[in-house]
């Protein structure tokens, strides 16, 4: 088996408080999702067994539905969910060919941890392919690079989304 994806990310909030910005709705569709792309949240309901299903929009007209499925959640330390693509009726589909590919996973395990850090939070990241072929596996593998990228502009999207809540 590769290695999962890990990112961790130190942010200036406590762990509290940066859990509440995955656990509200009214937080989390302020910073989800890549630079440039809107989200509208059709579902959030936060519990296990709960999904928050979204929609991200580009300014081109392009759309992208996701959704996780969660499956754990230890208040404000963690946070373990399946995430995947889906259409708009909230159904698993593959991801688009363009730019994942017809091996891409179909879901993830991800896990959002939450700890102190100093004056701060480490949130990390931890996500691998659930239940997946060895193609689908290598293909995830080969695009931690790819997803680090991604997720730094989230995260990024976080942080300057807890600076502006601070004043």
């Amino acid at each position: 088996m590769h290695p999962p994806l890990e990112i961790t990310k130190t942010l200036h909030a406590s762990p509290a408080r940066v859990f509440e910005m995955f656990s509200t709705k009214d937080h989390l569709v302020n910073w989800w999702g890549p630079k440039g792309m809107d989200m509208e949240i059709k579902t959030f309901d936060f519990r296990p067994g709960g999904v928050f299903h979204y929609v991200l929009k580009a300014g081109n007209g392009f759309e992208m539905w996701g959704k996780f499925s969660y499956l754990e959640i230890d208040a404000p330390h963690r946070i373990a969910l399946l995430n995947a693509f889906s259409n708009a009726e909230a159904e698993t589909v593959k991801a688009p060919e363009v730019p994942f590919g017809p091996d891409w996973p179909l879901e993830m395990w991800t896990e959002y941890t939450f700890s102190p850090d100093g004056e701060g939070c480490q949130l990390k990241l931890t996500s691998y392919p659930h239940h997946e072929s060895e193609a689908s596996q290598l293909l995830f593998f080969q695009n931690h690079d790819n997803m680090k990228q991604g997720f730094k502009g989230t995260f990024d999207k976080l942080e300057a989304y807890i600076s502006e809540l601070a004043g």
